[in-house]
């Protein structure tokens, strides 16, 4: 694979200082040269690769970025560039979205080299081994196709995309594959981790399974507009891992079932609290649902009171707060943070099958609204354009909150209206791509020539 120009966090560990996102100590439970020592020892270590995995910088900037939320009143400036969409090079999230998600792949390519010095001599231990290994690669790819997303034109494939390598760089500068390269690398990537895991379905869905590779897998593809693959892919995700009912799916948010949950990072009282993206214990309100979005539900949809409800913020305000992350218990906000779902799955079968069976769309769209809408009777849609326009709305419910919305509006160009602000985001601006970090490009002169148009 043709490597592009960026220097990947593995100089740090080496003592070599660069650009931010490189200066990186290893989280990892133990040292390096313990790693190469036994596979249990390399499982243990796996364990620092999770815990730099975060999801909160996703969720706040994509919620931000889109039409589903409004400021609430102790919000204080947080995300304003976000939310605003008035982010430059110097300021903003994506500072941190580059940051901590290359950090993430600088753990996971230490790793995987570290893994090259293990040997396993039972049949077990092989079998372990390769799992680890698949679960390192699962891992450095989702966090790959989320900067891609944010910071490249997905749509157009022979633009920038982002840095793509899976070794463990220390000296080199390196610049941006093309879009392209990215999504092949990608595919070979998963194609990689699903041979190497070992549980054909989640069975601790904290760590990766065939099945999680397989649905990340499904959502690159439906992004190529691989709509045969998507297709096929989400649907043997989906059979093995059938949505939660209407009465199962409440306790999907509450962590009380893993029902449809493919993959998760699975929190535990000191770790980081998803739901305080959105609001606090003591109700600091930081931002609400917006109200266009509250009035796109359907009166009967069982997903509004349990992702939206009626409270008061902490100057006893009325708001209407997100709760779709608050969980079950007095820990306000700490809940497992689902990456990938089953619903996510059929939403891509029926957009897929939309492009040329109307009829069979929206039979795979009704099965979802029939577990989710309270008396739902089944509809068929009578154009492609019609159906399309009925998923995204269903992807906006079912999704919402979940790191999807921005990328859709881009996915599907459409405009990106805020009615709070009487702001509209077109589908010509360049906002709508994350620009490249400005210190990233004053440490790096070759990516500092392939910064995005309008930054």
């Amino acid at each position: 694979m043709k490597v592009s120009h960026i220097i990947i966090g593995i100089a740090a560990v080496m003592g070599f200082t660069a650009c931010d996102f490189t200066d990186l100590t290893p989280t990892d439970k133990v040292g390096d040269s313990q790693i190469k020592t036994d596979v249990s020892t390399l499982k243990q270590s796996l364990n620092g690769v999770y815990s730099k995995a975060s999801w909160t910088v996703t969720i706040g900037s994509t919620a931000t970025l889109s039409d589903d939320v409004r400021k609430g009143g102790q919000n204080g400036g947080a995300h304003d560039d976000s939310y605003k969409w008035t982010y430059s090079a110097s300021t903003g999230d994506h500072n941190d979205l580059w940051a901590s998600y290359y950090s993430v792949i600088a753990e996971a390519n230490n790793f995987l080299e570290n893994a090259e010095g293990v040997k396993a001599e039972t049949e077990a231990d092989k079998a372990t081994l390769n799992d680890i290994k698949g679960n390192a690669i699962f891992l450095r790819s989702y966090y790959y196709f989320d900067l891609l997303r944010f910071f490249a034109d997905f749509n157009d494939k022979q633009s920038y995309g982002i840095p793509y390598t899976d070794k463990a760089v220390i000296l080199e500068t390196l610049g941006r594959n093309s879009v392209e390269e990215c999504f092949k690398a990608l595919e070979n990537d998963l194609t990689n981790a699903v041979s190497l895991l070992q549980n054909e379905h989640p069975q601790n869905n904290g760590y990766a399974s065939k099945d999680a590779a397989r649905a990340l897998l499904a959502r690159i593809y439906l992004y190529e507009k691989n709509y045969d693959k998507a297709y096929a892919t989400a649907e043997q995700v989906l059979n093995a891992n059938p949505i939660a009912s209407i009465s199962e799916y409440p306790a999907v948010w509450t962590d009380n079932t893993t029902k449809e949950v493919l993959f998760s990072l699975n929190r535990t009282s000191k770790d980081e609290k998803l739901g305080e993206v959105f609001f606090w214990a003591d109700n600091s309100s930081l931002f609400e649902a917006a109200p266009n979005f509250i009035a796109s539900f359907d009166p009967n949809d069982i997903r509004l009171n349990l992702f939206v409800d009626d409270g008061v913020d902490r100057d006893l305000v009325p708001v209407k707060r997100i709760i779709k992350h608050k969980g079950a218990t007095d820990n306000v906000g700490l809940v497992n943070e689902k990456l990938l779902r089953s619903s996510e799955m059929l939403l891509i079968m029926a957009e897929a099958k939309a492009q040329t069976d109307v009829n069979e769309g929206s039979r795979l769209l009704n099965q979802l609204r029939k577990e989710r809408i309270i008396g739902w009777s089944a509809t068929t849609y009578a154009s492609k354009e019609e159906l399309l326009k009925q998923i995204e709305l269903e992807r906006r419910h079912e999704l919402c909150f979940e790191g999807h919305r921005w990328f859709d509006l881009r996915r599907w160009e459409l405009p990106i209206v805020k009615s709070e602000t009487n702001k509209t985001l077109e589908v010509g601006d360049f906002h709508r791509l994350m620009p490249i970090p400005k210190s990233e490009m004053e440490a790096n002169p070759v990516i500092a020539k392939q910064q995005n148009k309008g930054y």
